[in-house]
C-alpha cells in the first residue's frame, strides 16, 4: 500500500530538479501524476504512473487545459504542486519592467492560475491538497534577487489566503520554503561565480547540517503534505533549509 494510492496529482515544472523528484516520489507512493512543463522531460520520466502534458503556467488557457486533461484522464484531482519557477539575478535598478512581468507571470501568476483552476474540482470531490513551492527568500532576502524575493513573498501570502478561504471545502494549502537545493538554478549561480568550488564551500558552511539540500529532501516533505498524515496542516510555511535561516551570520575573527 502506498501513501498516495488512488490519488491524482499535478506537478508543475516537473521535468527536472525539485519538481521531478516530487513527481517520482508521488508515483512510487501510488499516485497518478501529471507532470506539466513547457519542455519534454530529459531524460524521460520512465514510470507507469507519470504522464507529461505541455503547459505554460503563465497562460490561463494552458492551465485550464491542463486541469481538464487531468480530470478527463483520471476523473479527479487530489493534489496540486506549484513548483514551476524562474529567477533573475538583478537588483531593482537593473530589473526591467519586461523582466519583472515575465518572472511574476510564472512565479506568482502561475500559482494563482493553477490554484484557481484546481479548486473547483477539488471542492466538488470533497477536498484536496495544494503545495506551493516558496523560498526562504520570501521572508529574507539574498542580494540581487529583488523580483524573485518579491514573487516568493507573494506566493506565501496567496497560500495563506487560499487556506483560510477554502478550509471549509476540505482544501488544504501549504508552502515549502527550501534553502539551497542542488538543482539547475543553484548550478547557474555557482557557474556565475569566479571560483565555483569556493562558492559552493561557502554555501555549505552556512548550513548547520553540513550540506546543501537535494531535490529528494523537498520531495519527502511534499509527500507528507500531500498525504492524509498532514490532514491538520494548512496555511503554513514549512522551512526546509538545513538550518540555513536558524543562525545569525558568523562575525567572529
Amino acid at each position: 500500500m502506498g501513501r498516495l494510492d488512488d490519488k491524482t496529482a499535478i506537478v508543475t515544472g516537473g521535468t527536472r530538479g525539485i519538481g521531478r523528484a516530487i513527481a517520482e516520489r508521488f508515483a512510487l507512493e501510488g499516485a497518478r501524476v501529471v507532470v506539466a512543463a513547457r519542455d519534454e522531460p530529459d531524460p524521460p520520466l520512465n514510470h507507469a504512473n507519470i504522464i507529461s502534458h505541455s503547459a505554460d503556467v503563465s497562460k490561463g488557457s494552458d492551465v485550464a487545459a491542463l486541469v481538464d486533461f487531468t480530470i478527463n484522464r483520471f476523473g479527479r484531482l487530489d493534489i496540486l504542486v506549484n513548483n514551476a519557477g524562474v529567477e533573475i539575478e538583478k537588483g531593482i535598478e537593473d530589473t526591467s519592467e519586461e523582466e519583472w512581468d515575465w518572472l511574476m507571470s510564472i512565479n506568482l501568476k502561475g500559482v494563482f492560475l493553477c490554484c484557481k483552476s484546481a479548486i473547483p474540482p477539488m471542492r466538488r470531490q470533497g477536498g484536496g491538497a495544494i503545495i506551493n513551492i516558496g523560498s526562504y527568500d520570501g521572508f529574507q532576502a539574498d542580494p540581487g534577487l529583488v523580483a524573485y524575493c518579491a514573487s516568493k513573498g507573494g506566493v506565501h501570502a496567496l497560500s495563506r489566503a487560499i487556506a483560510v478561504d477554502h478550509g471549509k471545502d476540505g482544501i488544504r494549502c501549504n508552502v515549502i520554503c527550501p534553502g539551497w537545493i542542488k538543482t539547475a538554478m543553484m548550478k547557474a549561480y555557482l557557474d556565475s561565480q569566479s571560483d565555483a568550488e569556493n562558492a559552493e564551500s561557502l554555501l555549505i558552511a552556512q548550513h548547520p547540517i553540513g550540506r546543501v539540500g537535494q531535490p529528494t529532501d523537498i520531495a519527502n516533505l511534499a509527500l507528507w503534505l500531500a498525504s492524509d498524515e498532514s490532514s491538520f496542516a494548512t496555511g503554513q510555511l514549512f522551512v526546509h533549509d538545513g538550518g540555513l535561516t536558524a543562525h545569525a551570520p558568523y562575525v567572529g575573527g
